[in-house]
């Protein structure tokens, strides 16, 4: 699937990965849906509060579209978990 532009994903997380020592802070979430799986990036960060895996989100941003599809520095709305 190629796809590439401004999109909103509403999924759960299914990765968390975090950035080794020494390299530039940047903190990846894989998002999956029924229909796509991206990675978010996050530049600048090691971690952000309230991600888990499992995690209900939202993300918004402009897709780079490659081998896998990319949105870098998105906006977000966590899911409140049920009780």
């Amino acid at each position: 699937m190629r796809i590439a532009g401004e999109v909103e994903i509403t999924g759960r997380i299914q990765a968390l990965t975090l950035p080794a020592v020494g390299f530039h802070p940047t903190f990846k979430v894989r998002l999956a849906s029924d229909e796509l799986t991206v990675d978010l990036v996050f530049v600048g960060h090691r971690s952000l509060p309230g991600f888990r895996v499992g995690r209900h989100m939202t993300a918004r941003g402009k897709i780079v579209a490659g081998d896998h599809p990319v949105i870098y520095n998105p906006i977000y709305w966590l899911k409140a978990d049920a009780s």
